[in-house]
């Protein structure tokens, strides 16, 4: 058996999992929105900063399998401002083209909004939430 056939580096493997990455990502933004929708507004503690609106290499490497180009555009801009991204809104990016850390951050609150809704849908979300690291991960490997 040819070891490279498993190998993620294989550019065919690499989109397929990015695919599947994206896949999730469109399933569990529905559950987040809901929740960042009736807890974000109201907050006074922005967490939408610049610093993690910034693409990082496991960014690149999920957007690149993609076919998606992410231009570099970090320079001149405070890492405590505002995110780049963030419009009267919220942000202007679909959930799975920001980047990872921005995504996934959940305040406490938020966390509470999501962890008190329907039991069902919130262990559907963590299901599919651990399948996203997972193949987020077999991705990067």
């Amino acid at each position: 058996m040819n070891k490279n056939i498993h190998n993620s580096n294989q550019p065919e493997e690499r989109r397929e999992l990015g695919e599947e990455l994206k896949a999730v990502f469109l399933v569990i933004s529905p559950f987040i929105e809901k929740h960042v929708s009736v807890v974000c507004p109201d907050c006074t503690n922005l967490c939408c900063k610049d610093k993690h609106g910034r693409y990082d290499k496991n960014d690149i490497i999920f957007l690149t399998a993609l076919g998606v180009y992410v231009p570099q555009v970090n320079a001149g801009r405070e890492e405590t401002g505002p995110c780049r991204y963030m419009i009267d809104t919220g942000c202007s990016l679909t959930r799975w083209m920001r980047p990872y850390r921005c995504t996934f951050f959940f305040c406490d609150q938020l966390l509470k909004s999501m962890e008190n809704d329907n039991s069902k849908l919130y262990r559907a979300f963590r299901m599919y939430l651990e399948q996203l690291v997972f193949t987020r991960q077999k991705l990067l490997d």
